[in-house]
């Protein structure tokens, strides 16, 4: 059975920007939380995003998917636990599952392209990079179940 620890959990207090009139979260600050959660993930393994840059490689957004499955709201805590899903030559898919107090809100992924900054076109993730990130455990299906029907966003 594969190891369901995620490579790193990224917590994010809701603020009142974040919310739409009715006090949830707004379904397009997902996508800017789990960009958060991707570069402070990659922060934890490789120590700083710099490491990329120093390398001459970026990660671009190629692919974006996510499903809303409860509300958050104000003031909520979100935990937000990131797994590296597929690893390939030139790209990178992460997955994202939030939760506030274990209670689903959104799951999600985010493929990546490897981009390399002098050519500005798709290059190979650097063979040291991909180790590490190789040793992160491959993220399933999620394991929580959805407590209510998916929420209506606006």
């Amino acid at each position: 059975m594969a190891d369901p620890r995620p490579a790193h959990v990224h917590r994010v207090r809701v603020r009142p920007v974040d919310c739409d009139r009715q006090g949830i979260v707004h379904a397009s600050r997902y996508a800017v939380f789990f960009e958060a959660a991707m570069v402070e993930t990659l922060r934890s393994l490789l120590g700083s995003y710099r490491e990329l840059e120093r390398h001459g490689v970026d990660f671009v957004v190629a692919e974006t998917s996510i499903r809303y499955l409860n509300p958050a709201r104000f003031d909520d805590l979100l935990r937000i636990a990131v797994r590296v899903r597929t690893l390939g030559t030139t790209t990178l898919t992460m997955g994202f599952d939030a939760d506030v107090d274990g209670t689903p809100v959104a799951a999600g992924w985010n493929r990546y392209v490897s981009f390399g900054t002098p050519e500005l076109r798709s290059t190979p993730i650097p063979e040291d990079f991909r180790k590490v990130l190789e040793r992160r455990p491959a993220a399933g299906r999620t394991a929580r179940a959805t407590r209510s029907a998916p929420t209506p966003r606006s």
